[in-house]
């Protein structure tokens, strides 16, 4: 043990530099050259890029000269620090006596850079000689330098094939995949590491049928939902309110009527109403009670599934809906193994519904590549003359199994005079202001697949039965 002797010295405290920020990066190796550390690092333009960047990860490579160096990854932390620079004087005679000449405070540690994920497998772009036993590295032989003056092929007959992937593994920190039983796996995992218990709103979700009964009461574990999550009375009011008003709604058109979000609503629709998942009036919730395939007028509550088509480059200037799990993760910017979310942050699914999310109208520009619209909300005067006109059934007439109470080609027609106005209304946007229809605005990219009421319950079973959506051109 060294004996430390210091004393307090109130003439040096204005050397302390706690107004200097730093950031602290736990190096996992043993520096003896700061340059190569550096370098290993990305240099500094790649630290720079990395520190501001707030969701971006601190890229480490072990070869910083090899472009096949799989890097590993430092996650960024809050911490609270300081950084003291010490100077010591020890005497040769007694080594273990250390006598602090000074110490000041060089800054403060707000941020802070830890390897703690493992590395990706490393594939070395090293052979065995044919001749002889020797490893060469054809490092040289794969990357070329300066400008090739010799031809593309010329010289490349005897190089190996050298193609290894851009990840090996899809993440770098520990998963516990146990494939086998689920029973087997709940007793090899801690009570904590058990799976939760599956959450359900204990809704009726119907298939659309001409003969079966709909449900005219809630599930009685529905009604107990809204007390156990202490729904408010007024949100209880509003929505039954508006079923009174209409009796068939989407759960969009719903949030955006009432402005509500969906943590207001998503446990108090199936105590009111039932869903359909396919049919005329898939994607709705329809109130206990009411019957749309009895009454003619319901057809004005019926789905029209709407799509920017590539009419006048139309359909790249209209953003695109993303998934929220990417197929392949990008460890560059987030830990794709972790999910944990910050709570402050409201998540896509909890946002209050606009009204051009569920309206169309005159001027409408849809925000989105694929749009549910009820006929309702189509506030187009030519569609609603052309849904007064349809002549009322006759007696015994039932509605079809796909279309309704509306006539063959009839959603073909509407989506034919909605593509008209979305065109006129680029246009005319493009003519007014260029600048806002510039490819830097909209976002482009392949269509994705959206569901009717983006439903999280866990407890619905369809069976063999698919959701058939229309497609077209």
């Amino acid at each position: 043990m060294s004996n430390f002797k210091m004393e307090c010295d109130p003439t040096s405290s204005h050397k302390h530099r706690l107004g200097k920020e730093l950031v602290c990066i736990e190096y996992p190796g043993v520096v003896r050259n700061p340059d190569r550390m550096v370098a290993s690092l990305g240099g500094a333009a790649e630290l720079s890029a990395a520190i501001c960047a707030e969701k971006r990860r601190l890229e480490l490579r072990f070869r910083p000269e090899s472009m096949y160096a799989k890097p590993a990854y430092g996650d960024r932390c809050n911490k609270t620090g300081l950084v003291i620079k010490i100077i010591t004087r020890r005497k040769r005679t007694q080594p273990n006596e250390v006598e602090i000449r000074s110490l000041e405070i060089a800054g403060r540690v707000g941020l802070v850079f830890k390897f703690e994920s493992m590395c990706d497998f490393q594939l070395l772009p090293a052979f065995r000689n044919k001749n002889s036993s020797v490893v060469e590295c054809l490092y040289e032989q794969f990357v070329p330098k300066g400008v090739s003056t010799t031809a593309l092929m010329e010289g490349s007959e005897n190089v190996p094939y050298f193609l290894p992937p851009i990840t090996f593994s899809r993440f770098d920190t520990a998963q516990l995949s146990i494939f086998r039983a689920k029973e087997v796996l709940s007793d090899l995992m801690g009570t904590s590491e058990k799976e939760r218990a599956r959450r359900t709103k204990h809704g009726i979700y119907v298939s659309f049928s001409l003969s079966d009964p709909l449900p005219t009461e809630p599930n009685v574990l529905a009604r107990e939902t809204i007390t156990n999550r202490n729904v408010r009375p007024e949100v209880i009011e509003m929505v039954t309110k508006k079923f009174e008003e209409r009796p068939i709604w989407t759960k969009t058109a719903l949030k955006g009527s009432l402005q509500l979000s969906e943590e207001d609503i998503r446990y108090l629709l199936p105590s009111m109403a039932f869903y359909f998942v396919n049919g005329p009036w898939r994607g709705t919730w329809v109130r206990f009670g009411y019957d749309p395939r009895q009454l003619f007028e319901s057809r004005y509550y019926q789905l029209l599934d709407f799509r920017v088509r590539t009419v006048g480059a139309m359909h790249d200037k209209v953003k695109v809906k993303r998934t929220q799990n990417p197929v392949r993760p990008c460890m560059r910017f987030a830990n794709p193994a972790s999910n944990t979310r910050d709570p402050s942050k409201p998540s896509v699914s909890r946002t209050v519904a606009k009204q051009s999310d569920y309206v169309f109208t005159m001027s409408t520009l849809p925000q989105m590549r694929i749009i549910f619209y009820q006929y309702c909300d189509v506030q187009v005067p030519r569609i609603q003359q052309m849904l007064e006109k349809i002549p009322t059934p006759m007696t015994g007439v039932v509605c079809n199994e796909k279309t309704g109470w509306l006539p063959p080609r009839f959603d073909e027609q509407c989506r034919d005079i909605l593509t008209e106005i979305v065109l006129t209304n680029f246009k005319n946007k493009k003519g007014d202001d260029p600048v806002t229809t510039s490819a830097s605005e909209f976002e482009t990219g392949d269509e994705t697949e959206l569901t009717y009421d983006e439903e999280d319950d866990t407890d619905i079973e369809f069976g063999a039965e698919k959701i058939m959506k229309s497609t077209y051109k």
